[in-house]
């Protein structure tokens, strides 16, 4: 059996203390608006944060997770959580319990993913999820007017939790962008 440490190294582009890790499917519309802001975010590069598209794996994210600082999720969220376009921040705990609500189609991979991380005693510290409610997921390439006029809200509310974190994590994060 791989050791996940083994898989992480593999896989993982570097070892920053911080992942951002996009989530959703460019195949269904708005739900892919995770991935799109992940990608704004992460150029220009962030000293100390790797930003990775995570798609749909759901539980095989979690070489990704296993020994990070802080995990920052990028996703659409469900309908329950506000109006479509609404940027909402769902904090550490809620994150890691699922929300008692479920927030976004990917919830059930990812939770599982970072309960295992628990488990093989390698979960990151800090785990937050930003996310946009969406308009229309439906099957079709590319996001709906109005959730890409909000992908750069979705991505500056991002960058204020990463600059929140940047107090917490051993390497001092500088984000681009944010005072």
């Amino acid at each position: 059996m791989t050791d996940p440490a083994d898989l992480r190294a593999s896989t993982t582009p570097t070892d920053a203390p911080v992942l951002v890790l996009g989530i959703g499917n460019e195949l269904l519309g708005d739900d892919g608006v995770g991935v799109v802001a992940a990608r704004r975010l992460g150029t220009p590069p962030i000293p100390g944060v790797d930003v990775l598209d995570g798609g749909t794996l759901g539980l095989m994210l979690m070489p990704y997770l296993a020994g990070r600082d802080a995990v920052l999720i990028l996703d659409a969220v469900s309908t329950a959580h506000g109006r479509p376009g609404d940027v909402i921040v769902i904090p550490d705990g809620d994150v890691r319990r699922g929300h008692g609500v479920r927030a976004t189609a990917h919830d059930i991979g990812l939770v599982d993913a970072l309960a295992a991380t628990e488990l093989a005693g390698c979960a990151p510290r800090h785990v937050a999820l930003v996310g946009v409610v969406p308009e229309s997921v439906t099957e079709r390439w590319g996001l709906s007017s109005l959730l890409e006029s909000r992908v750069d809200a979705l991505v500056d509310a991002a960058r204020s939790v990463l600059a929140e974190w940047s107090v917490l994590v051993e390497q001092k994060v500088q984000v681009p962008g944010h005072a």
